[in-house]
């Protein structure tokens, strides 16, 4: 049998890799301990490659060589049966999956994103001990060069995913603090879980340069959420990412598990602020100029996009309202004070 391979993937010319034989829990948890190592589990499901030194050497020199910002593309990541028994056990539509599809406005959406990984099936369980095993840790320590890593048992923003529809998501970097243990975060691990998904199907994960600078520039690679892809990127205030429209046939979507790491420290800390997630909406497209006549989908998108342009300023707004609340009495005291010595100046 041909030995495998995996490639770091970029628009440019791909680097090559040596080819090596085979041989959301609830807001508020407290922190579980560190998983003991189970033996078998990381050598039953991960891929053989990865226990050797010669492939984690070949992906860190990768990670790091990686433009903009460090992020790997792992191809027949877990060991096939296993991620048979992903796919056969991704959740099913019905009452317990629905609860996971709410909106904001508590109306059932479209997408699922369980974070509860006491509501995992069995499958998903066993994936979450691997993920947060000793032995996982040490090699994605091993390929990012990033020590002490902790896996988020709260699975905060991530956890069991499915897109449905045309949904996109814009290119944003993503908020930075755990909002709970206010832990550093560092790495995305993004698992995808689609068989037989071209190309033409979107839902790409993609790497971008800075997209308020290189408007219609900014796409530097893209790969299609195929089963068995793992992608891996660090976690940073450069680290742009997005995935594009869907346009998968009636019955299909992007299913994806996701998991975040982080660190109790990190470098230059004092100087990196806590922010949250930050989009960056799309421009209009290239076509749209003077003289061109409008399609019936060309007034959807621009329709659509309007409609996610309000929803961002209704939030910025009310998120001023909050704030004008929590913050009014700050304001009175230092009307008080700011009169008080002007009375006692004059």
């Amino acid at each position: 049998m041909c030995a495998m391979r995996f490639k770091f993937f970029s628009r440019q010319s791909p680097m090559p890799v040596p080819d090596v034989a085979l041989a959301e829990r609830p807001p508020g948890a407290v922190d579980r301990a560190p998983l003991p190592r189970r033996r078998g589990i990381f050598e039953h499901h991960v891929d053989p490659r990865f226990a050797a030194a010669a492939v984690r050497s070949a992906a860190q020199a990768q990670f790091q060589a990686a433009a903009p910002y460090p992020w790997i593309c792992l191809d027949e990541f877990l060991q096939p049966d296993f991620v048979a028994a992903l796919s056969r056990g991704f959740p099913e539509k019905g009452p317990d999956y629905d609860r996971y599809c709410m909106s904001d406005d508590g109306k059932i959406g479209t997408d699922y994103a369980n974070a509860d990984c006491g509501a995992f099936p069995p499958p998903f369980r066993e994936l979450d001990e691997l993920l947060r095993g000793p032995e996982f840790l040490d090699l994605l320590s091993g390929i990012t060069g990033i020590p002490e890593l902790i896996s988020d048992v709260d699975y905060f923003g991530g956890g069991i995913r499915e897109s449905q529809g045309s949904t996109f998501l814009p290119p944003h970097i993503d908020f930075n603090h755990h909002p709970r243990t206010l832990h550093h975060r560092r790495l995305n691990l993004l698992l995808y879980l689609n068989e037989g998904w071209p190309d033409e199907w979107g839902g790409a994960i993609q790497v971008h340069r800075d997209p308020r600078i290189h408007k219609h520039d900014s796409l530097v690679a893209s790969f299609a959420p195929v089963l068995n892809r793992c992608f891996i990127f660090e976690t940073s205030e450069r680290s742009w990412h997005s995935f594009n429209r869907l346009r998968p046939p009636p019955g299909r979507s992007r299913r994806a598990f996701t998991i975040y790491y982080y660190t109790a420290d990190r470098p230059d800390a004092a100087n990196i602020k806590l922010h949250n997630t930050e989009y960056v909406e799309p421009p209009l497209p290239s076509w749209l100029v003077p003289g061109y006549t409008l399609q019936p989908e060309d007034v959807q998108l621009i329709s659509e996009a309007i409609d996610r342009r309000d929803g961002r300023i209704e939030m910025l707004y009310r998120l001023r309202s909050d704030a004008d609340g929590k913050y009014a009495h700050l304001w009175k005291e230092y009307e008080y004070y700011l009169k008080l010595s002007q009375e006692n100046h004059d």
